[in-house]
Protein backbone atom coordinates (compact mmCIF):
# COMPACT_ATOMS: atom_id res chain seq x y z
CA UNK A 1 0.00 0.00 0.00
CA UNK A 2 2.79 2.25 0.61
CA UNK A 3 3.96 1.78 -2.81
CA UNK A 4 0.06 2.67 -4.25
CA UNK A 5 0.19 6.32 -2.66
CA UNK A 6 3.99 6.48 -4.16
CA UNK A 7 2.22 5.84 -7.20
CA UNK A 8 -0.89 8.12 -6.23
CA UNK A 9 1.58 10.92 -5.29
CA UNK A 10 3.38 11.01 -8.77
CA UNK A 11 0.92 11.26 -10.44
CA UNK A 12 -1.33 14.16 -8.45
CA UNK A 13 1.43 15.30 -6.97
CA UNK A 14 1.20 19.09 -6.15
CA UNK A 15 -1.82 19.79 -8.23
CA UNK A 16 -3.53 17.73 -5.71
CA UNK A 17 -2.13 18.87 -2.74
CA UNK A 18 -2.40 22.17 -3.56
CA UNK A 19 -5.82 22.27 -4.19
CA UNK A 20 -6.61 20.42 -1.04
CA UNK A 21 -4.49 23.19 1.01
CA UNK A 22 -6.35 25.86 -0.67
CA UNK A 23 -10.15 24.04 0.31
CA UNK A 24 -8.39 24.10 3.93
CA UNK A 25 -7.40 27.34 4.29
CA UNK A 26 -10.76 28.82 2.90
CA UNK A 27 -12.50 27.33 5.28
CA UNK A 28 -10.51 27.37 8.44
CA UNK A 29 -10.01 23.63 7.92
CA UNK A 30 -7.02 21.34 9.10
CA UNK A 31 -4.60 19.74 6.31
CA UNK A 32 -3.73 16.40 7.75
CA UNK A 33 -0.89 15.00 5.59
CA UNK A 34 -1.00 11.19 5.56
CA UNK A 35 1.09 8.75 7.03
CA UNK A 36 1.68 5.07 5.98
CA UNK A 37 -0.72 3.66 4.09
CA UNK A 38 -3.10 6.87 4.79
CA UNK A 39 -3.85 9.38 1.83
CA UNK A 40 -3.65 13.73 2.88
CA UNK A 41 -6.95 14.41 4.19
CA UNK A 42 -8.76 17.66 5.13
CA UNK A 43 -10.66 17.95 8.80
CA UNK A 44 -13.30 21.40 8.76
CA UNK A 45 -15.55 21.83 12.72
CA UNK A 46 -18.24 22.90 11.77
CA UNK A 47 -21.41 23.37 14.51
CA UNK A 48 -19.66 21.41 16.90
CA UNK A 49 -18.90 18.45 14.13
CA UNK A 50 -15.86 17.46 12.58
CA UNK A 51 -16.31 16.60 8.35
CA UNK A 52 -13.38 14.65 7.30
CA UNK A 53 -12.34 14.92 3.60
CA UNK A 54 -10.27 12.49 2.21
CA UNK A 55 -9.02 10.33 -1.28
CA UNK A 56 -9.19 6.36 0.10
CA UNK A 57 -7.93 3.82 -2.44
CA UNK A 58 -9.17 0.61 -2.38
CA UNK A 59 -7.23 -2.65 -3.26
CA UNK A 60 -8.08 -6.04 -3.84
CA UNK A 61 -7.08 -9.34 -5.76
CA UNK A 62 -9.24 -11.03 -8.09
CA UNK A 63 -7.81 -14.36 -9.53
CA UNK A 64 -4.59 -13.44 -8.63
CA UNK A 65 -5.05 -9.84 -9.89
CA UNK A 66 -4.66 -6.89 -7.91
CA UNK A 67 -7.06 -4.00 -8.65
CA UNK A 68 -7.18 -0.51 -6.88
CA UNK A 69 -10.05 1.85 -6.95
CA UNK A 70 -9.45 5.86 -5.95
CA UNK A 71 -12.45 6.78 -4.40
CA UNK A 72 -13.19 10.33 -2.62
CA UNK A 73 -14.50 9.89 1.12
CA UNK A 74 -16.50 12.56 3.39
CA UNK A 75 -17.35 11.42 6.89
CA UNK A 76 -18.83 13.11 9.74
CA UNK A 77 -20.23 11.64 13.40
CA UNK A 78 -22.90 12.29 14.76
CA UNK A 79 -25.63 11.12 17.67
CA UNK A 80 -28.60 10.23 16.43
CA UNK A 81 -32.17 11.09 18.21
CA UNK A 82 -34.09 8.30 16.28
CA UNK A 83 -31.78 5.74 14.20
CA UNK A 84 -32.83 7.24 10.96
CA UNK A 85 -31.48 5.14 8.01
CA UNK A 86 -30.76 6.48 4.77
CA UNK A 87 -29.22 5.45 1.49
CA UNK A 88 -28.90 7.89 -1.83
CA UNK A 89 -27.28 6.20 -4.68
CA UNK A 90 -27.51 7.09 -8.44
CA UNK A 91 -30.52 4.70 -10.54
CA UNK A 92 -29.16 1.49 -11.64
CA UNK A 93 -26.73 1.16 -8.79
CA UNK A 94 -26.13 -2.51 -7.65
CA UNK A 95 -27.55 -2.06 -4.19
CA UNK A 96 -24.77 -4.44 -2.42
CA UNK A 97 -22.93 -2.31 -0.40
CA UNK A 98 -24.23 -3.32 3.22
CA UNK A 99 -28.23 -3.91 4.13
CA UNK A 100 -30.45 -1.40 5.25
CA UNK A 101 -33.41 -3.02 7.80
CA UNK A 102 -36.64 -2.06 8.23
CA UNK A 103 -36.44 0.47 5.18
CA UNK A 104 -38.35 1.54 2.13
CA UNK A 105 -37.89 2.80 -1.23
CA UNK A 106 -38.82 6.88 -1.11
CA UNK A 107 -39.88 9.12 -3.96
CA UNK A 108 -39.70 12.65 -2.92
CA UNK A 109 -42.24 13.94 -5.90
CA UNK A 110 -39.79 15.36 -8.32
CA UNK A 111 -39.30 13.20 -11.17
CA UNK A 112 -36.09 14.17 -12.21
CA UNK A 113 -34.44 13.73 -9.04
CA UNK A 114 -36.49 10.06 -8.63
CA UNK A 115 -35.55 9.22 -12.29
CA UNK A 116 -31.92 10.17 -11.65
CA UNK A 117 -31.70 8.88 -7.84
CA UNK A 118 -32.67 5.44 -5.48
CA UNK A 119 -33.83 6.60 -2.16
CA UNK A 120 -33.97 3.73 0.77
CA UNK A 121 -34.89 5.16 4.25
CA UNK A 122 -36.69 4.53 7.61
CA UNK A 123 -38.84 7.82 7.82
CA UNK A 124 -40.28 8.59 4.89
CA UNK A 125 -41.52 11.71 5.74
CA UNK A 126 -38.18 13.12 7.52
CA UNK A 127 -36.42 11.49 3.89
CA UNK A 128 -39.00 13.10 1.54
CA UNK A 129 -38.15 16.54 3.54
CA UNK A 130 -34.79 16.47 3.79
CA UNK A 131 -34.06 15.91 0.02
CA UNK A 132 -36.66 18.24 -1.11
CA UNK A 133 -34.79 21.25 0.51
CA UNK A 134 -33.50 22.96 -2.70
CA UNK A 135 -30.12 23.41 -1.39
CA UNK A 136 -29.49 19.89 -1.16
CA UNK A 137 -31.64 18.89 -4.18
CA UNK A 138 -29.41 21.00 -6.10
CA UNK A 139 -26.38 20.19 -4.72
CA UNK A 140 -26.74 16.44 -5.17
CA UNK A 141 -27.72 16.81 -9.11
CA UNK A 142 -24.57 18.54 -9.62
CA UNK A 143 -22.40 15.91 -8.34
CA UNK A 144 -21.55 13.51 -12.01
CA UNK A 145 -21.47 10.39 -8.96
CA UNK A 146 -22.71 9.86 -5.40
CA UNK A 147 -23.11 7.29 -2.27
CA UNK A 148 -24.41 8.89 0.40
CA UNK A 149 -25.42 6.90 3.53
CA UNK A 150 -26.09 7.26 7.50
CA UNK A 151 -23.94 4.08 9.03
CA UNK A 152 -24.35 2.93 12.82
CA UNK A 153 -21.55 0.41 12.79
CA UNK A 154 -18.56 0.79 10.85
CA UNK A 155 -18.03 2.59 7.05
CA UNK A 156 -18.27 0.65 3.78
CA UNK A 157 -14.53 0.15 4.10
CA UNK A 158 -15.26 -0.83 7.65
CA UNK A 159 -13.80 2.78 8.83
CA UNK A 160 -14.54 2.78 12.76
CA UNK A 161 -17.80 4.64 13.97
CA UNK A 162 -17.46 5.65 18.03
CA UNK A 163 -19.63 3.66 20.11
CA UNK A 164 -22.91 6.00 20.38
CA UNK A 165 -22.41 7.33 16.87
CA UNK A 166 -23.38 7.26 13.37
CA UNK A 167 -21.41 8.66 10.78
CA UNK A 168 -23.37 10.65 7.49
CA UNK A 169 -21.00 8.35 4.60
CA UNK A 170 -20.33 9.95 1.42
CA UNK A 171 -18.04 8.27 -1.28
CA UNK A 172 -17.79 8.49 -4.94
CA UNK A 173 -15.59 7.62 -7.97
CA UNK A 174 -15.30 10.70 -8.71
CA UNK A 175 -11.50 12.31 -8.28
CA UNK A 176 -12.00 15.91 -6.50
CA UNK A 177 -9.06 18.15 -7.48
CA UNK A 178 -11.28 21.46 -8.26
CA UNK A 179 -11.79 24.04 -5.62
CA UNK A 180 -15.25 24.53 -6.58
CA UNK A 181 -16.32 21.28 -6.33
CA UNK A 182 -14.98 20.46 -3.25
CA UNK A 183 -17.18 23.63 -1.82
CA UNK A 184 -20.02 22.45 -3.07
CA UNK A 185 -19.80 19.51 -1.12
CA UNK A 186 -19.13 20.85 1.78
CA UNK A 187 -21.99 23.19 1.75
CA UNK A 188 -24.17 19.92 1.19
CA UNK A 189 -22.53 18.40 4.58
CA UNK A 190 -23.45 21.57 6.27
CA UNK A 191 -26.69 22.27 4.97
CA UNK A 192 -27.55 18.04 5.36
CA UNK A 193 -26.43 18.58 9.11
CA UNK A 194 -28.58 21.66 9.74
CA UNK A 195 -31.72 19.99 8.15
CA UNK A 196 -31.04 16.76 10.73
CA UNK A 197 -30.58 19.09 13.38
CA UNK A 198 -33.91 20.68 12.54
CA UNK A 199 -35.85 17.26 12.05
CA UNK A 200 -34.37 16.52 15.18
CA UNK A 201 -32.57 13.61 14.23
CA UNK A 202 -29.24 14.46 15.07
CA UNK A 203 -27.68 16.12 17.70
CA UNK A 204 -24.10 17.37 17.79
CA UNK A 205 -21.24 16.18 19.25
CA UNK A 206 -18.14 18.35 20.63
CA UNK A 207 -15.41 17.98 17.16
CA UNK A 208 -12.33 17.11 18.49
CA UNK A 209 -9.32 19.55 17.85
Amino acid sequence: MTIVKDIYNSIFGKNYEAVWRQFSAENNGTYIVGKYDNLDSVEINYSNHKIVFDQYIHCQVVGGTSYETEYTRIRLEFKSNDNLQLRLTKQGFIDNIGKLFGVQDIQIGDKAFDKRFMIKGTDEFKVQTLFSNEIIKDLILAQSDIHLQILDKEGIFKEPIQEGNVMLYYISETEVKEIGQLNSLLKLYTTLVDQLTKLSSAKPIKASS
